[in-house]
């Protein structure tokens, strides 16, 4: 079994204040929890969340993606460590950001 899953979650825009996507590396023999993360913003601004001294980056579990795309504001897909890393280690996002369709 692999220790992490890597998403990639779109929020449905709302404001410039908001990220747009935001990847998650999951710990999948802890719960769920987060270890790392970054948030995109609407102008494609890549913002890893630091949180120091605490081994989780969330408060909760994340659901999975199943679970996050029965909203409607929201998407999630599974996505490969090096795109979670690419994401995560520029200060730019060039990938998609535009939330998908849900037909």
């Amino acid at each position: 079994m692999q220790k992490f899953e890597y998403m990639k979650f779109y929020w449905e825009y709302i404001c410039d204040e908001d990220p747009v996507v935001i990847f998650y590396e999951i710990d999948l023999e802890n719960e769920r929890y987060a270890t790392r993360m970054t948030e995109v913003f609407k102008n494609r601004k890549s913002i890893p969340v630091i949180e120091e001294d605490f081994e989780f980056i969330t408060e909760e579990p994340i659901p999975t993606a199943e679970e996050i795309n029965k909203e409607d504001e929201f998407y999630a897909e599974i996505i490969s460590k090096e795109e979670f890393e690419m994401a995560y280690n520029t200060n730019l996002y060039a990938g998609n950001i535009n939330f998908p369709s849900k037909i």
